[in-house]
C-alpha cells in the first residue's frame, strides 16, 4: 500500500445497525456484504483511529525496575467536523443515530482516492455517542462535530 492525499475520501453508513458487533464483525468479509451506502456530507476533518493498546506496568520489589507490557486494547474514537447540513441523508443519519437512547452500532466504512486497489476502503462498526452543533464568530460556518465511538476492529481493504 502507498501513501494516498485525504481528499477526496468519503464516509459512508447504514440504515441498519450491527446485530451483535462482536460476533458480526471478525473479519473484513462481514462487513463487506454489508450495504453501507449512505454518504455523509461536508466532512471537514476525519480526525485520527485506530488500535491503541492499554500499559500494563509491574514493579519487582528486588531491582525496582519497571516492567511494561501491552494489555487490552481500543479501537479508538473519530471525532468527524463538518459543515451542517441537516438536510444531507448521511448528517441526518448520524444525528437520529445520536439522539436515540439505544446501544445500536453501525456499521461505516471510508473510501479512498488514489490508493492502491486493494487497501482503498477503511470499514469498521461505531456506536454514534453525539452530534453536537458548533458556531463560532461572523466569519464561521455552523459545524457539526461527531463522536464516532469505533466497537469493532478497523479493517482495510478492498471495497468488495
Amino acid at each position: 500500500m502507498s501513501a494516498t492525499g485525504t481528499l477526496g475520501a468519503v464516509l459512508y453508513t447504514s440504515a441498519t445497525p450491527m446485530t451483535n458487533v462482536d460476533a458480526a464483525a471478525d473479519s473484513i468479509g462481514d462487513f463487506q456484504g454489508l450495504t453501507i451506502t449512505t454518504e455523509v456530507g461536508l466532512i471537514d476533518n476525519f480526525g485520527e483511529f485506530g488500535k491503541q493498546f492499554d500499559l500494563v506496568t509491574f514493579q519487582p520489589v528486588k531491582d525496582g525496575r519497571t516492567r511494561k507490557f501491552k494489555g487490552g486494547y481500543n479501537s479508538g474514537q473519530i471525532q468527524l467536523t463538518m459543515g451542517q447540513d441537516l438536510t444531507d441523508a448521511g448528517q441526518a443519519a448520524l444525528k437520529a443515530y445520536a439522539d436515540a437512547a439505544n446501544q445500536n452500532a453501525y456499521p461505516f466504512k471510508i473510501t479512498l482516492v488514489g490508493a492502491d486497489s486493494s487497501y482503498d476502503t477503511i470499514f469498521f462498526a461505531a456506536r454514534v455517542m453525539s452530534f453536537r452543533t458548533q458556531m463560532g464568530a461572523a466569519n464561521s460556518v455552523v459545524k457539526a462535530s461527531v463522536m464516532l465511538e469505533i466497537d469493532s476492529d478497523a479493517f482495510i481493504g478492498a471495497a468488495s
